[in-house]
């Protein structure tokens, strides 16, 4: 496998947060937008996903597993949890937040190779990223007979053009038709757009008011000390670099427009 490149925004994220879950959080309502109510309502999420879980499931493969904050938390709850990610960066992190006591894999679902079963497959956010048709046959490889999939993710609403957003996600009804081709009926599933959306507005103003004034700090310090240097990196990096972390921020008005959050749980047929 080709060695994966960190995500430079993922890990300024958690070194500003400092939070060891990497995805949405599912928020009351008027609660303020700020990091301690970041992490609360990123511990719901995590506690919602549990509850979607099925009695009688041991074994768990947490798929884009992050920095282990959900693996923890399936591990307090029980649960046997194996982990997998292609991020070098998440395995770092990953490693030293769960003090390797969680099993980690280096690889892309689509590539890992492993002789266990398991009883259920989590995707937290990371559905958007893995091939469909190559997917949904890796979870058929690796779950046990009548084994789960749970899947927590944004999908694109059909029929709404996308213009210039740039923010995946699978086609929703594509996604629900090649399940179904694959064997995988719905059990439970639940919308909860609404309940993460405080997120996305919270992420915009922390790109505001952190990522941007940091930046403009470690651009004036070059100017003082390295000002050669700083004139060649903000000719080659400055607006491509700001354009692009630009385009991975939307608010919550243009998610509503163009994605939906859902939780799926799935069950595989013979």
């Amino acid at each position: 496998m080709s060695k994966q490149k960190p995500n430079l925004l993922l890990k300024y994220y958690t070194e500003v947060t400092k939070s060891k879950q990497l995805h949405f959080g599912c928020w009351e309502e008027n609660e303020e937008l700020n990091m301690k109510n970041l992490r609360t309502a990123q511990d719901r999420y995590i506690n919602h996903l549990i509850s979607f879980i099925p009695d009688g499931v041991k074994t768990i493969l947490d798929v884009g597993c992050g920095v282990g904050g959900n693996a923890i938390r399936l591990k307090e709850n029980g649960y046997e949890v194996t982990s997998l990610s292609p991020d070098p960066y998440q395995e770092k992190v990953f490693k030293e937040n769960t003090k390797g006591e969680i099993p980690f894999f280096l690889s892309k679902f689509e590539d890992f190779k492993t002789e266990r079963k398991f009883d259920l497959i989590l995707m937290s956010e990371s559905a958007q990223y893995i091939d469909l048709k190559k997917g949904f046959k890796k979870c058929r490889e690796i779950l046990k007979d009548k084994g789960y999939l749970l899947v927590s993710d944004f999908f694109k609403i059909d029929d709404v053009d996308d213009g210039n957003l740039q923010i995946s996600g699978h086609p929703h009804q594509g996604y629900l038709k090649e399940a179904e081709s694959n064997g995988f009926v719905i059990i439970k599933s639940e919308d909860i757009t609404i309940k993460i959306l405080p997120t996305l507005d919270f992420m915009v103003s922390l790109f505001n008011d952190y990522l941007i004034p940091s930046f403009k700090i470690i651009a004036h310090s070059l100017g003082i000390y390295l000002p050669f240097f700083y004139k060649i990196t903000r000719f080659l990096f400055r607006k491509p670099l700001k354009k692009t972390l630009q385009k991975s921020l939307v608010d919550a008005q243009t998610f509503t427009k163009h994605r939906k959050y859902m939780i799926y749980l799935f069950q595989m047929q013979s």
